[in-house]
């Protein structure tokens, strides 16, 4: 039983650890930057835990305490499942991302992982008979602890956060503490069986829980191997008071905003700007989308309100995340149609392995400076994107980053790689271009050939145009007409300090 308790301890430990990033990604996001704080917490809390383990072996050697600290664990797990969503007040009282990273993984892992870190120096103290078979005792115990470790990490990674929510695994974790706790110590059994049901009760009535919000509150929290997203309801003010349907993906960021009564129409700024796409490209094909969200764009094409003609568009949706596409079909109004063909896959690898080219390419795979995908601004990505682009075609780039100042580092990096592939890269700044310094969403426009006009006509007045011409105007007034400072080397796949560029999350 030593054995087993020994395997199944670093199993579990691992799945802790697997399931960690997606109970704080609601309330610090799923940087690198939560990976490391995540990564960091738990080792100490380890390497605490064993120390306590070792020291507690020497005091207090029996199959009862062994019991115990699984039984710790076992709670502190049950505490995880139970208490995780109180963190989002506390990460949000902290304006420094690294701080609040490290400070809600300490909140939500300490107890659980530190009970996990005490298991194998106990176990490994009651298996030891003899000092002359020390060596290969500790050996064996190990071993069984890391290879439950990479059956943890595997079956966490690719089998538990595919089908389940987190709070399912945190609570299965907790019921295979207590199982462990009363197969180890055979005391107080009914104590440890009482423990069991309240877990079990807890777990279904929480998930009950979850189903009521969704159908009473407008909330829908949906889990994937890739996101953890917030479908919500709610009222724009600006807009009238019209009714509005939000995804969120990071903490304070919406992924994607569908207006109920105008499902077809671009909801955010920074949306509607792809219309320079037409404006630049009016007889555009083909159009591959790179990032499909909440599918506001392809679903505006459709719409036929972009002008570009309607019975020749083939349309091309990267999305990395299946989960995201139902999502949209459930939530936001995505219909099939023979014109719009999806692809779910990562948008670096489609461009690394596809051939054809694309009268019109839109990027938006930034969906806040929490999430930034590196790979997809680096010079090689610039290269592979000029490539899908066709003669007389262009690219659309939605980059969230200030022009000017520090704030503007990953965009100046950014803009270099394109600009090493691509004739000409055109900036517009989306809420305040008399304010380059202040973080916004940035649409780079790339051109594959030089000489285009500043200011091109619209073909023809396209009378269900939206955004309507005069608007489009008005986007591109809001050029960024000043040199860019190339003082920032661009994105590598070898070098791309994306999170020491993205410093605008260290401020309130």
């Amino acid at each position: 039983m030593l054995e087993l308790t020994a395997f199944l301890g670093g199993a579990l430990i691992m799945v802790l650890e697997m399931v960690g990033a997606r109970v704080l990604a609601p309330h610090v996001g799923t940087s690198a930057i939560v990976w490391t704080s995540l990564i960091g917490v738990v080792l100490a809390c380890l390497a605490l835990g064993a120390w306590a383990g070792g020291r507690y072996a020497d005091k207090s050697l029996s199959r009862e305490g062994l019991g115990k600290i699984l039984l710790g664990a076992g709670l502190g797990c049950a505490l995880t499942a139970c208490c995780h969503g109180m963190v989002s007040s506390v990460a949000g009282a902290i304006g420094n991302i690294y701080a609040a990273a490290v400070i809600s993984a300490l909140l939500v892992f300490t107890l659980p992982a530190l009970f996990c870190g005490m298991i194998s120096p106990y176990v490994i103290r009651l298996r030891i008979a003899s000092v002359d078979t020390a060596g290969a005792t500790v050996g064996r115990l190990y071993a069984l602890s890391t290879a439950g470790s990479i059956l943890g990490t595997f079956l966490g990674g690719f089998v538990l956060i595919s089908f389940f929510p987190s709070s399912l695994i945190l609570w299965g974790a907790a019921l295979s503490f207590l199982l462990l706790s009363l197969s180890n110590d055979h005391s107080r059994p009914l104590l440890r069986l009482l423990l069991l049901a309240a877990c079990l009760l807890l777990a279904v009535l929480g998930e009950q829980r979850k189903l009521w919000l969704a159908e009473n509150g407008g909330t829908h929290l949906i889990e994937s191997p890739y996101n953890v997203m917030h479908v919500y309801e709610g009222v724009d003010h600006d807009r009238g008071g019209r009714a509005v349907r939000l995804m969120q993906t990071d903490p304070g960021y919406s992924q994607s905003g569908m207006l109920l009564d105008a499902p077809d129409e671009l909801y955010f700024d920074y949306t509607r700007f792809y219309a320079l796409g037409p404006r630049f490209v009016p007889d555009a094909q083909t159009v591959l989308m790179l990032g499909g969200g909440g599918y506001s764009v392809p679903k505006w094409l459709l719409a036929n309100k972009s002008g570009l003609p309607l019975e020749k568009l083939d349309i091309t949706v990267v999305e990395l995340d299946p989960a995201m596409t139902r999502s949209a079909r459930r939530w936001f109004g995505l219909k099939d149609d023979r014109r719009l063909h999806i692809r779910h896959e990562d948008a670096r690898a489609f461009l690394n392995t596809q051939t054809r080219q694309f009268d019109l390419v839109f990027v938006d795979v930034f969906n806040s400076y929490y999430s930034i995908p590196f790979q997809m601004g680096t010079l090689e990505a610039a290269k592979a994107l000029r490539r899908a682009v066709a003669p007389g075609g262009a690219l659309l780039m939605n980059v969230i980053a200030a022009v000017e100042g520090e704030d503007g580092r990953l965009f100046r990096s950014i803009w270099q790689a394109l600009a090493a592939h691509f004739a000409e890269v055109r900036v517009y700044c989306v809420s305040r271009p008399d304010r380059p310094h202040m973080v916004q969403n940035l649409m780079l426009l790339a051109l594959p050939e030089g000489g285009r006009p500043e200011h091109p006509q619209p073909v023809s007045a396209h009378v269900t145009a939206d955004p309507a011409p005069s608007e489009v105007d008005a986007m591109l007034a809001a050029r960024h007409i000043l040199p860019i400072v190339t003082d920032i080397p661009p994105l590598t796949d070898d070098f791309a300090p994306v999170e020491r560029y993205a410093m605008m999350l260290l401020r309130p």
